[in-house]
């Protein structure tokens, strides 16, 4: 392991809920609300770039006065990703090829004709009345 990835600071906003900053290596930073009960920990945050994630874990941790440091592993959900619904859009549908479709038009005196002749045992209708 070298090293964090991810710094994370909660301030206590009322007992039981806290408000979480985080930040990475990278320069991305993120916001939210997160409870825990004992070594339980739970939580939701949005980064810069509108990403909604859901997160677990579980985790120890020290504190001395109003400071505290810990340790802990987890997993994360993302819950919204507004960039997934512009790839979605942005992705080619494909377009199913056109079907070719035989168009006759007659005459209503050349189909009557047809229509008569189909009925006298033609090669379209072979069985004769």
């Amino acid at each position: 392991m070298s090293g964090c990835s991810h710094y994370h600071i909660g301030i206590p906003l009322v007992p039981g809920l806290s408000l979480g900053l985080g930040a990475t290596k990278d320069g991305n930073f993120s916001v939210g609300l997160n409870t825990g009960w004992g070594p339980l920990g739970a939580g939701v945050a949005v980064n810069n770039s509108g990403v909604v994630a859901g997160s677990a874990g579980v985790g120890v941790g020290v504190g001395v006065g109003p400071i505290g440091t810990g340790v802990g592993v987890g997993k994360s959900v993302v819950l919204h990703d507004p960039n997934a619904a512009n790839a979605a859009i942005a992705a080619p549908v494909p377009v199913p090829a056109p079907v070719p479709v035989r168009v006759v038009y007659r005459t209503p005196a050349v189909a009557a004709a047809a229509a008569s002749a189909r009925e006298a045992g033609t090669p379209g209708n072979p069985v004769a009345p």
